[in-house]
């Protein structure tokens, strides 16, 4: 037979309480926090230079060619009787090309100058007016060199000795160097100016020697690169 007991009266035992959750540091708050902002920040930079990259990946710089120069005079005389000190005169003109083949930048040229060179000395320069070149165009400058201008020359017996032998053959060694500020546009937006100096080292043949004509052509002559955007 089951013996039913009644129930007590006093206090029932009950299973303890958790404790609570330990509260985060604010230091740890602080750095999580900074660490989202970091992380944050570095997500807009990556996805703003994939942005610039995809507008500006198709970028090509301007090519700079020769394509075209005529020599009518470039004659050397003495002027000391030690010979290290000479008169040239020159009569030449040079066809230069600029080509943008951008579909989307247009390029400023705020500074357009041109210095020639000979024997690496300078002897004679040009300023051209600015200008401004459209998307795929193709701009041509005509650079114009008449005068007289007196060299000095360390070795002159150097000097004469090729000079000499350009004389004979008909054809110098002439180097053009352009110096060429530029601003670039991309639709609204116009970049800061960039300096650009193109050397173009050119073999241009006489015109005519004694009144008689040459046959020697000049060959067009690839210089270099305007760089923009940087």
């Amino acid at each position: 037979m089951v013996k039913v007991h009644p129930q007590s009266n006093g206090p029932q035992l009950r299973p303890p309480l958790p404790p609570p959750p330990p509260r985060k540091h604010c230091c740890c708050v602080l750095f999580q926090y900074c660490f989202f902002v970091l992380a944050a920040s570095f997500s807009l930079l990556l996805v703003a230079v994939l942005i610039l990259a995809i507008i500006f990946g198709s970028r090509n710089e301007i090519q700079v060619s020769v394509t075209d120069a005529s020599l009518a005079s470039f004659d050397l005389n003495s002027t000391s009787t030690t010979n290290d000190t000479f008169l040239i005169s020159y009569d030449m003109s040079f066809d230069v090309t600029l080509t943008n083949p951008n579909t989307r930048i247009a390029v400023y040229y705020d500074v357009v100058q041109a210095y020639a060179y000979y024997a690496a000395k300078p002897f004679a320069a040009v300023t051209l007016a600015p200008f401004y070149q459209r998307r795929k165009t193709t701009k041509t400058l005509r650079l114009v060199f008449e005068g007289n201008e007196t060299l000095s020359f360390d070795n002159d017996t150097e000097f004469l000795t090729w000079f000499g032998e350009e004389k004979r053959d008909g054809v110098y060694s002439i180097t053009v160097v352009l110096d060429l500020s530029v601003r670039t546009k991309y639709g609204k937006i116009k970049y800061r100016q960039n300096s650009n100096y193109i050397h173009c080292y050119l073999r241009v043949p006489l015109s005519s020697v004694e009144g008689k004509t040459l046959y020697s052509t000049f060959e067009a002559t690839q210089c270099g690169i305007v760089h923009i955007i940087t």
